[in-house]
């Protein structure tokens, strides 16, 4: 009997949390919004089954400890991108890299070049709104047709969210698990591999036909000359996201650590030409970078902490959210009723996937597809000898990747506001963003028992 008033109350509390998203995004409100609603719904909840406030509150702060870690991480990364910004390191990147792009397959090579940006930076939104912009343009200028070529940097750009080292998205996942990045990034191999493999056959074949001389091209020369007239281009601008990846996959440092090195790293270049200031760095550690010329603008520009601060009242929120959750022990009979009649491991990620699509599909919201599977399924897959990577992988396969797909959800118009192709047109293209998923629900019949052993668990207090 109370098992099922409990699971009446779950169902309240998600209902609600779920209708006050929703009606954050219908009013263009932050969706933090959203989450304290259902965090305060929670609390009432907490209230009526006894507790007194003083637990509640120490209900929430023991749900945002558990994310500290995270949270510094999000700071750190937006101070990152706007350094990489205004310190000339992201120009650097652009411009070498349209300086090699002669007589190439153009969707292939923005599918390429978005992969290796949003790899650098993190952030799809970011390399969407940059490099892709770039390639739009020139793909006007020459008539190829932007359907296509919009799912190839869609598809580029949100690799970099499910698989980048400074992706938010991977490091929550990675937090919520308690897996290490690394280890996830490599777990992704048996599904990035393929998947990658089938994305520059397809992108090849499609574009084959729309091939150009990129580097004698006029908007190429001209996008060149300003980024040189505004910046000091240099290579060894690029030593900070070089020492990130040697730092994070050689020396096997934690992330956090990684990251400080290659901001203090990019910090002391730019401090050491002639261009640098404490002022600037400042700026560009908390308001990002934002220049006055417009046609800048449009190609570079963001990143700081400021840019970081609704992420991070997402994570605080939802961190507080799941403190109450646990405290009250509603959420349990809701696990407990989802993996009722689960028979085996590839049944687990098979209704894994599920989940995320239904939560991405229903709320919106892909940080919720991350945050209910990410924390609440972990011990479920140890129940069944699953590796917890492999828990993060299917995450990050299905939940973070279909978001572009979704024509209502917050990516999707994103995408569209930017390109102004409809997501339906760009959707076939996106094969990075649908091939994943797929080969999540096939995967699981070509293990074999080995393959399924738990991982190491990380403590609940670090991320690497």
């Amino acid at each position: 009997m109370q098992k099922g008033k409990d699971l009446k109350l779950t169902y309240a509390i998600i209902l609600v949390t779920i209708l006050a998203l929703l009606t954050t995004l219908a009013m263009n409100k932050p969706l933090y919004l959203g989450l304290l609603a259902g965090l305060l719904f929670s609390s009432l909840v907490a209230l009526a089954k006894g507790h007194n406030f003083n637990q509640i509150i120490k209900m929430i702060f023991e749900g945002i400890k558990k994310s500290i870690i995270i949270l510094f991480l999000m700071s750190l990364i937006g101070m990152l991108i706007g350094m990489w910004m205004g310190g000339g390191t992201v120009p650097s990147m652009i411009y070498y890299g349209f300086t090699y792009l002669t007589n190439s397959n153009i969707i292939l090579a923005a599918f390429i070049s978005c992969t290796l940006v949003s790899s650098i930076m993190g952030t799809a939104f970011g390399t969407v709104s940059t490099i892709g912009t770039v390639f739009l343009s020139l793909a006007i200028g020459l008539d190829i047709p932007l359907a296509p070529l919009t799912g190839a940097i869609v598809s580029g750009s949100f690799f970099g969210d499910r698989t980048s080292p400074l992706s938010g998205s991977l490091n929550m996942t990675s937090a919520l698990t308690q897996t290490t990045v690394i280890d996830n990034i490599k777990h992704m191999n048996y599904t990035t591999i393929p998947t990658y493999i089938l994305c520059i056959l397809l992108y090849w074949f499609i574009g084959k036909n729309y091939t150009g001389n990129f580097a004698g091209s006029t908007e190429i020369i001209n996008l060149q000359n300003l980024l040189d007239a505004t910046f000091s281009i240099d290579f060894m601008l690029l030593i900070s996201p070089l020492l990130i990846l040697i730092c994070a996959v050689i020396l096997k440092l934690p992330t956090l650590t990684s990251i400080s090195v290659g901001l203090v790293a990019s910090i002391i270049m730019y401090m050491t030409r002639d261009i640098g200031s404490l002022s600037d760095v400042s700026n560009f550690l908390i308001f990002g970078y934002h220049p006055e010329n417009p046609e800048i603008s449009k190609l570079i520009s963001g990143g700081g902490f400021l840019s970081m601060v609704d992420i991070l009242f997402l994570i605080l929120s939802s961190s507080g959210l799941i403190g109450i959750l646990e405290g009250t022990n509603v959420i349990d009979p809701l696990i407990a009723n989802f993996t009722r009649n689960i028979k085996s491991a590839k049944n687990l990620v098979h209704k894994t996937s599920i989940l995320c699509i239904s939560i991405t599909t229903i709320t919106c919201n892909q940080s919720l597809s991350i945050i209910i599977p990410g924390h609440y399924l972990k011990t479920v897959y140890d129940d069944f000898k699953v590796s917890r990577n492999t828990l993060a992988r299917t995450i990050s396969d299905v939940g973070v990747v279909i978001v572009p797909l979704i024509p209502w959800n917050v990516n999707a118009l994103f995408v569209v506001s930017i390109t102004g192709v409809p997501t339906l047109d760009y959707l076939p293209y996106a094969f990075l963003c649908y091939i994943p998923v797929i080969i999540t629900f096939i995967y699981p019949f070509f293990w074999k028992e080995s393959a399924n052993q738990p991982v190491k668990k990380e403590s609940s207090n670090s991320t690497k």
